[in-house]
């Protein structure tokens, strides 16, 4: 992740602006330590390279061992990192590594719940751009190494045209031929349309994919009939793990859960000093 050195450091800022003052009256500065994080619950771990990360930012000294990888499985009550090391650097960097693990082992923990779901069905679990501000390659991340797929990255990733774009447009079909003229760096194109009667309008374009928003399984799967094959389908709104199998079972290509990054269970883990 490019920008992962600068996420760091902005969180760090966040937690210690200035100095860790409780630490500072608390622990001597030659104090060594041997501490362990523990995993609180069962679920995909995420994160361990970030939270390693945080660690060598506060003190490049401290000596990290890895019991895991990310994508493993890990269990109740396993230590997952071990750091050895003076105490007043591993205090100062404790909560903001937690948090980063926290939030990625909980994305990638339910994204595996979720595409486990709909493991014996053809569509794949898919996020979106519903992520936090500035965090956005870390849920996207989690959302790989949980099986997931992500959708696009940004703006400038592909043409994706929503029901906005068409708002108070007369012929839809037009406007999308012309979308097309002037793709000339051939980004992929994906329409988006709440109806039948929208989709039969435009399905003879040449478009990469068509998100079917807010329609009923029985109305996306009409719709997959009426399309060539070559075009791939996605399904996307208020869909949750109760309602997601009924979706893949329709046959869509991907099924998109904003939830997955905008509604997140932090995953439990405490770090412990050995005594």
């Amino acid at each position: 992740m490019n920008n992962l050195n600068k996420i760091i450091s902005d969180a760090l800022r966040e937690d210690v602006p200035s100095k860790d003052i409780t630490t500072q009256l608390t622990v001597a500065n030659k104090e060594k330590v041997h501490a362990k994080i523990i995993s609180k619950e069962h679920g995909i771990l995420c994160g361990l390279e970030i939270a390693k990360a945080v660690f060598l930012s506060v003190d490049p000294s401290l000596r990290i061992k890895r019991k895991f990888k990310d994508g493993n499985i890990i269990r109740n009550n396993q230590s997952i990192l071990e750091i050895y090391g003076k105490k007043n650097s591993i205090l100062t960097a404790e909560r903001t590594a937690l948090n980063f693990l926290g939030l990625t082992t909980g994305i990638a923990t339910k994204t595996n719940h979720v595409s486990k779901k709909i493991k014996k069905f053809k569509s794949k679990v898919c996020c979106t751009r519903k992520t936090i501000p500035n965090l956005r390659n870390l849920q996207k991340y989690a959302v790989l190494i949980g099986g997931g797929t992500n959708n696009r990255m940004n703006l400038s990733d592909e043409i994706f045209v929503k029901d906005n774009h068409l708002a108070n447009t007369k012929n839809i079909a037009l406007l999308l031929q012309n979308v097309i003229k002037k793709n000339k760096s051939k980004k992929i194109i994906t329409v988006e349309v709440d109806t039948l009667a929208q989709l039969k309008g435009i399905k003879h374009l040449k478009i990469n994919r068509i998100l079917f928003d807010n329609m009923q399984p029985s109305q996306i799967k009409k719709g997959i009939q009426l399309l060539p094959k070559n075009i791939q389908t996605e399904a996307s709104g208020n869909i949750n793990e109760k309602n997601i199998v009924s979706y893949a079972k329709t046959g869509v290509s991907r099924i998109s859960m904003g939830s997955l990054t905008h509604t997140i269970s932090n995953f439990d883990f405490s770090l412990e000093i050995k005594k």
